[in-house]
C-alpha cells in the first residue's frame, strides 16, 4: 500500500491556557493546544514529516478553534473523531514554579475506542507512535493502542512508544501494565531514567533496562537522564550518549520530552541513525524550552540548520 504518511500519533488533544505570570497574578492566558502525542506530532511535522493524528475532539465552543489550529500545523486530521463531550484543558505557568493544572476527566479524549481503528489509515503510514497516557484515558483507548500496534508490527510499520508516567493521574502499576501489554510490538522505546525506569522497574542502570527490553525484541531504546544531562541511545548492540542541547539555563522544561520524541521519529524514519536522530531531536527540544515551551514555537528544520 502507498505510504502517504510518515508518522501517525494516537492520543489526546487538549486546550492549553498559558501565562508567563504566576496563576494568582495572571490577568490573561494565551489560548493554544497540546497533549503529549500532539506535541510530538507538531515537532515531527516541523522537521518535514507527513504526520497524521488519531484523536477525539469535543463538540463544544472550542471545537473549531482546535481544528483550525491543527490545520494551521498542516497535520492530517482526516481520522479525528468529533464527540458530544467537552474538550480537556490544562493551564500552565511558564515560571520558576512550573505551575500546572489539568482538567481531563470525562472529556472528549476519554472517548477514543477500538471502534476508531482504521486499518487502511494505519497501513498508509511508515510509523505509529503512542504513550502510556493515551492508554490511561480509558479502557477503549487502551484497546485501540494495542490493536494499532499489533497491526503495525504485523505489517512492518515502525512502532514507537513512551510510557510517559505521570504521577498526578497515573499509577505505577497501571503504567507498567500498559507497557507490558504491548512490549512485544514495540520497535522504539523512549523512557525517562527517573520517571519511568526507576519508578516502574526500580532500576537505575541503563544497561539493565536495555537488557530487559531487548529480550522482548525492542530494537532502539532511548533513555533520558537528567543526572547526566543527556540521552542514552541503544541500537544494534551498542549504547551511545547524546547530551542535552541548551545555550542558556532553563527552568521550564514542560513538553521537551514530547518534542524530542517527535523530532527523533522524524529524523529516524528519514534515514538518520538513532544517534544522529537524537542529536537533531536534542537541538529541537533544547531550542523549544528556551522559547518557554509554546507549541507554536517548536523549531523547524531551517532553524536547526542555523545552529
Amino acid at each position: 500500500m502507498e505510504k502517504t504518511l510518515d508518522i501517525i500519533t494516537i492520543g489526546e488533544c487538549l486546550l492549553e491556557l498559558s501565562t508567563n505570570e504566576y496563576f494568582e497574578n495572571a490577568k490573561s492566558f494565551n489560548l493554544s493546544f497540546g497533549g503529549d502525542v500532539i506535541t510530538s506530532a507538531v515537532a515531527a511535522k516541523r522537521l518535514g514529516s507527513k504526520v497524521g493524528i488519531i484523536t477525539s475532539i469535543g463538540d463544544d465552543y472550542f471545537k473549531n478553534p482546535l481544528i483550525n489550529k491543527l490545520n494551521q500545523q498542516e497535520l492530517d486530521i482526516s481520522n479525528i473523531k468529533i464527540c458530544n463531550e467537552k474538550n480537556g484543558l490544562y493551564l500552565c505557568g511558564h515560571n520558576e514554579k512550573n505551575e500546572l493544572m489539568t482538567y481531563r476527566r470525562r472529556v472528549a479524549s476519554n472517548y477514543l475506542t477500538e471502534e476508531d481503528f482504521n486499518e487502511e489509515y494505519i497501513l498508509s503510514s511508515r510509523a505509529v507512535y503512542s504513550t502510556g497516557i493515551t492508554q490511561s484515558l480509558s479502557i477503549g483507548s487502551n484497546q485501540l493502542v494495542k490493536k494499532i500496534f499489533e497491526t503495525a508490527r504485523n505489517n512492518d510499520i515502525l512502532t514507537a512508544y513512551d510510557p510517559n508516567y505521570t504521577s498526578s493521574f497515573m499509577t505505577t502499576y497501571d503504567t507498567k501494565e500498559y507497557l507490558e501489554d504491548i512490549i512485544e510490538n514495540i520497535d522504539v522505546l523512549f523512557m525517562s531514567l527517573k520517571n519511568d525506569v526507576e519508578a516502574l522497574y526500580d532500576l537505575t542502570s541503563v544497561e539493565k533496562i536495555v537488557n530487559y527490553f531487548t529480550d522482548y525484541g525492542v530494537k532502539v531504546i532511548v533513555v533520558k537522564s537528567h543526572l547526566e544531562n543527556g540521552y542514552y541511545i541503544y541500537s544494534n548492540g551498542k549504547t551511545e550518549f547524546c547530551p542535552f542541547y541548551t545555550t542558556t539555563q532553563v527552568d521550564y522544561t514542560m513538553g521537551a520530552g514530547d518534542v524530542f520524541n517527535g523530532g527523533f521519529l522524524s529524523a529516524y524514519t528519514n534515514g538518520y541513525t538513532p544517534v544522529e536522530a537524537a542529536q537533531v531531536a536534542a537541538k529541537q527540544a533544547g531550542l523549544f524550552i528556551e522559547r518557554l515551551g509554546i507549541i507554536e514555537n517548536i523549531p523547524n528544520s531551517e532553524e536547526l540548520l542555523r545552529l
